[in-house]
């Protein structure tokens, strides 16, 4: 794979958090018409044994990372983006256990 570099653009970079503790899906941030959101960084820690994973809507977008309790993940800053919703769907984090978990996530709009 080849990355060319390009100039910068103003882009904002947006910061959020959610505390999900239910089995399945939790919206992380909501669908914006005619746009798909970026995951540029992403933290989260559980505090039992925990599979969890990034959808766009229904569909998967990320592996699915087993963590064992009080595990975490991190995905550190990366400008070209970890992975992306479809046009037009909401960002989800979907847990495998009922247990708190908490998720930051850095995000571009495009």
């Amino acid at each position: 794979m080849n990355v060319t570099a390009t100039p910068p653009k103003n882009q904002s970079v947006y910061s959020i958090f959610v505390n999900p503790s239910t089995l399945g899906a939790t919206s992380v941030v909501a669908a914006k018409t005619g746009m798909s959101i970026r995951v540029l960084g992403l933290a989260l820690v559980s505090t039992a044994a925990n599979s969890v994973k990034l959808l766009s809507a229904s569909t998967d977008i990320t592996a699915t990372f087993p963590l064992g309790a009080n595990g975490g993940l991190v995905l550190p800053f990366n400008e070209h983006g970890w992975c992306q919703t479809a046009v037009g769907e909401a960002l989800q984090v979907n847990l495998s256990a009922n247990t708190a978990t908490g998720v930051h996530v850095l995000y571009i709009v495009l």
